[in-house]
């Protein structure tokens, strides 16, 4: 909700605030959009504990490739068939869920 926020105030559009950020504005745009139909969406976004988690894509051709999901200066590789929950209870532990 902060980033979301500070997008807002920059006056930038999403494309130069993301860039600058190094996070994709299609991420951005739909954390906007979500928080914006909600029903009070500032108050309940504020209580739901939403944040974002920076995940960063690997440019590669392989199909097998691990996505790498940062979280503070830690650094989560998460391949095909990861365990959701598990891949939740390390965000958490690392900070990243709050």
């Amino acid at each position: 909700m902060e980033r979301v926020r500070q997008w807002r105030t920059s006056g930038k559009t999403a494309e130069d605030f993301a860039q600058s950020e190094e996070f994709e504005a299609s991420t951005l745009r739909y954390w906007a959009s979500r928080l914006k139909h909600a029903d009070g969406a500032e108050s309940e976004a504020a209580g739901s504990g939403v944040r974002m988690v920076r995940v960063k894509r690997a440019r590669t051709a392989s199909a097998e490739a691990p996505l790498l999901v940062l979280v503070g200066n830690a650094r989560v590789e998460v391949r095909a068939g990861f365990d959701e929950a598990i891949l939740r209870k390390v965000v958490d532990a690392l900070g990243g869920g709050r």
